[in-house]
């Protein structure tokens, strides 16, 4: 989603520091920009002097001593060379400064795309994927463009002011300061509408994209709507942000016809001036005629590029409001990182040292493990003792917060111990690598995600270096090779965006097929069967009891049936254990996991028969 800017952002200071940080992401296409910026003052340059040759060298000679066959053809020569190289002037810097626009873009966004796959698992709890994908596209547009072409025309303008000015003052400073009084009224009014105008362009915009987001709330939404009788309703949200939009938009187009008029009307005026006095002038003899004609012309280019200038800091405003937040979010630091000592034996995220990565057996020990979340400070696991030998099956079961997820979240180190320490195969683990884990670490969730390509392809993201023999067989183990055989393209199908081609149940068992070939040594299924049905269930649990064999596993679970058969269950409440076993020792305490189980049967069975009914 796009974030508009604040009000507070016209009043915003061009800060050098930023701009700084800037230059250390062009600084190595300098020379594509220096280039560039050659071509601009050249092409400023011509077309200040292609105004000064017309008059001085046309004009003057055609009055005076008429035409004359060389002469004119020296002179068509003359215009035909400054033509061309301005055309390659502009060739030239329309080619450096898109090529710098693509570059500053292209390095920005993929600096910030490196650094969010280093960010911690938390940091996604906390950010919005809109809000991400906003300064990851929108702010870095915005930044590379107005580098690419904003200080472009900066450049240009005050090109094109300096050598009309010094050509004015030197030969006339008369009617040069004629022209200058104009400029102090322009620029007056020029900050006092430029606020307005971009405030209401900006309220247009941002209305825009609330009409945008309404329509695309209505259509996706629309059966829930219908659903609930929401449509009146819907309808008038919508009507009122459309009558919005547009009153915003005429306001917006008001203040700018009415700005762009007075701007005209003064430049008039400062053409009238020049006309009158220079008329004068040239009317006592103390002007040529030629002269006069080059002033004019320098007067109607003049106040272009002041305008031009006024708008582009505005622009450079936004540029840098847009590089602070892409900035800022750079500088966030992961809240689980490696200590210097772990990185340099086993490598960074960059780099990683793969050679040094000890097997990873699968013992698993939690001493004294307490949590809280930073951002609440509330404890969700309290003094939590727990050892696992390698190749057991440990279930977690509870109601909703009582701290199950954390476990397994402490577990795959996306979030670290408030205190205590958590070890594997004897070690402490944040005295080896975070990837040493991760590349150990199979998580199946509740709501799997498959990236957009073939189903082979999303298999395959749990070892890229796999054959298609062992995709095969993986999905064969995960039971999902009899539907996948039966669709179109078989494992050449298309998922499409998140997988949202394939049932629930299907995306499901790819994601098992996906963690067995990555042959995890530990192993998290995070209520991977809650939003499934009961049939595919089945088929599931097969897959499970297959995925489990020869590693340490961790099982969420919601629906209790799945789990029976784990070495051992804990019944988590409030962050602490209150009940611990296996199926049949916790049946026998006719405690909390004895009412669950015993509900969720009586339920099931009835489900059941009002299905065959």
């Amino acid at each position: 989603m796009f974030e508009e800017f604040d009000d507070k952002d016209l009043k915003t200071k061009l800060n050098s520091k930023t701009w700084l940080k800037l230059w250390s992401y062009i600084k190595d296409f300098k020379k594509t920009l220096l280039i560039g910026l050659i071509s601009v003052v050249i092409v400023g340059l011509v077309e200040t002097l292609f105004i000064k040759y017309i008059s001085q060298e046309g004009l003057k000679n055609f009055l005076e001593k008429g035409i004359n066959n060389s002469e004119f053809y020296l002179f068509i020569v003359g215009m035909i060379i400054l033509i061309i190289i301005e055309a390659i002037g502009v060739k030239f810097f329309l080619y450096s400064f898109s090529t710098l626009e693509r570059k500053t873009y292209a390095k920005l966004t993929s600096n910030v795309f490196s650094h969010l796959q280093e960010l911690s698992y938390s940091f996604y709890d906390k950010y919005s994927v809109g809000w991400l994908i906003s300064r990851t596209t929108s702010d870095t547009s915005r930044v590379s463009e107005t580098i690419a072409w904003s200080c472009t025309d900066i450049v240009y303008a005050i090109t094109k002011l300096v050598f009309i000015l010094i050509v004015m003052l030197t030969i006339s400073p008369k009617l040069a300061l004629i022209m200058i009084v104009v400029v102090p009224i322009i620029v007056i009014i020029s900050t006092l509408f430029r606020g307005v105008i971009i405030k209401y362009s900006w309220k247009v915009r941002k209305i825009n994209s609330q009409v945008s987001g309404s329509l695309n709330e209505g259509i996706s939404g629309a059966k829930t709507s219908k659903s609930l009788v929401l449509e009146e309703s819907n309808l008038k949200g919508f009507s009122l942000l459309v009558n919005n939009y547009r009153k915003s938009a005429i306001k917006s187009r008001i203040f700018s016809s009415l700005y762009f008029q007075i701007i005209a009307v003064l430049t008039s005026l400062g053409i009238a001036l020049m006309a009158y006095f220079g008329g004068n002038m040239v009317l006592g003899s103390k002007l040529e005629p030629e002269i006069l004609f080059m002033f004019i012309s320098y007067t109607m280019m003049f106040f272009d590029p002041v305008l031009s200038i006024a708008f582009t800091m505005n622009d450079m405003k936004q540029a840098q409001v847009a590089a602070d937040r892409v900035f800022n979010l750079i500088e966030i630091k992961p809240e689980v990182k490696d200590t210097p000592e772990v990185i340099e034996k086993y490598g960074d995220y960059n780099k990683k040292k793969v050679e040094n990565y000890e097997p990873l057996v699968g013992d698993i020990e939690f001493k004294n493990v307490t949590f809280a979340y930073s951002s609440t400070n509330k404890i969700v696991l309290d003094n939590f003792n727990l050892k696992v030998n390698h190749g057991q099956s440990i279930a977690l079961v509870g109601e909703t917060g009582a701290g199950k997820s954390t476990i397994v979240n402490l577990l795959s180190r996306f979030y670290e111990p408030t205190k205590g320490e958590i070890l594997i195969d004897g070690v402490e683990y944040r005295k080896r690598s975070i990837y040493w884990l991760h590349s150990n670490l199979g998580y199946v969730m509740q709501t799997p995600h498959l990236f957009s390509g073939t189903i082979k392809d999303n298999v395959r993201y749990g070892n890229l270096n796999a054959t298609d023999e062992q995709i095969v067989n993986a999905c064969k183990i995960a039971n999902a090779h009899d539907f996948i055989v039966k669709l179109e393209n078989g494992y050449e199908t298309e998922v499409g965006e998140g997988g949202n081609r394939l049932s629930q149940g299907q995306k499901q068992l790819i994601s098992f097929a996906r963690a067995i070939i990555a042959d995890p040594r530990i192993l998290i299924l995070d209520e991977a069967t809650s939003s499934i049905d009961t049939e595919t269930e089945a088929i599931i649990q097969s897959a499970i009891h297959n995925l489990l064999k020869n590693r340490t596993s961790f099982i969420v679970a919601h629906r209790l049936s799945t789990i029976v058969n784990c070495d051992l269950i804990l019944v988590i409440k409030q962050g602490k254990v209150v009940e611990k076993g296996n199926h049949e020792e916790l049946l026998k305490l006719k405690g909390y996991y004895y009412n669950l189980y015993t509900n969720q049967f009586i339920e099931e069975q009835t489900n059941s028969i009002f299905q065959k009914k």
